[in-house]
């Protein structure tokens, strides 16, 4: 898990899909009044960007993103 890796959302972006609440098995996210919601970013995996991967809107970036590249040993095919 990460303390200097989490996504962040850009609500003018965010459609409110859901897919990066549905798809993160880490439960990073939660939905409030059906948006998506970044309430546990310490369960982050450092380096992974499945839920940037499938965000349609293009809304989600990461704190931590300076030379990182995908290492994480999660099932996010990143």
């Amino acid at each position: 898990m990460s303390k200097g890796w989490y996504p962040v959302i850009d609500y003018e972006k965010c459609t409110e899909c859901g897919v990066c609440f549905e798809k993160c098995p880490y439960g990073v996210y939660v939905l409030v009044e059906n948006k998506p919601v970044v309430m546990e970013p310490e369960n982050c995996i450092h380096g992974c960007r499945g839920c940037q991967k499938l965000c349609p809107a293009g809304a989600i970036d990461y704190v931590g993103t300076a030379g990182s590249t995908c290492g994480c040993d999660c099932s996010c095919n990143c």
